[in-house]
């Protein structure tokens, strides 16, 4: 009996594996769950953007270079972005940040949750990761008919964030 359910599962498991897509000149990747798809982006310098399944939240990504000798001031930049943000989608609320780490990178997480689900409201969950020399930038617009099960792959998505630049992360 365990041995059909363990040969099952073993087989059901590439089915459910996500699609790692790797950007910025494959230095960074992100990995999304089965059956989200490739999608135009809200935001025009995306590197490149995916649909969930039910087509609720779009995931854009775009990464900018650090010059040399500069550090990303996560906390300005939060602070622009949300207000930035907050505006274009029209957001009623008050945008909540915090501060983290993504795959030892330093992280600022903002979100802009409709408070009552208003109708036709839109939400958001940027993402600022600072990994020394790229600022990637991970923004998820959401509907408001969002369900558990996408925010958490949503959330998913941004827990997946990778250094794919192994030699910095050996002298590290």
């Amino acid at each position: 009996m365990i041995r059909p359910l363990i040969a099952t599962l073993l087989l059901a498991l590439p089915l459910l594996a996500g699609d790692r897509v790797k950007f910025s000149d494959d230095a960074y990747s992100l990995e999304f769950p089965q059956g989200w798809k490739k999608a135009k982006s809200p935001t025009p310098d995306a590197e490149f953007a995916r649909q969930s399944a039910d087509e609720t939240v779009i995931v854009s990504v775009n990464c900018s270079k650090i010059p040399a000798g500069a550090e990303a001031d996560l906390d300005a930049m939060g602070k622009a972005t949300a207000k930035n943000y907050a505006e274009v989608i029209q957001f009623k609320g008050e945008a909540k940040m915090s501060d983290g780490t993504l795959d030892g990178c330093k992280a600022k997480f903002i979100t802009m949750a409709p408070q009552n689900e208003e109708e036709g409201q839109l939400g958001m969950f940027v993402i600022l990761i600072d990994s020394r020399e790229h600022l990637v930038r991970v923004i998820a617009t959401m509907a408001p008919q969002l369900t558990n099960e996408t925010r958490e792959a949503c959330l998913g998505v941004v827990k997946s964030f990778r250094r794919e630049d192994t030699d910095e992360k050996k002298e590290e």
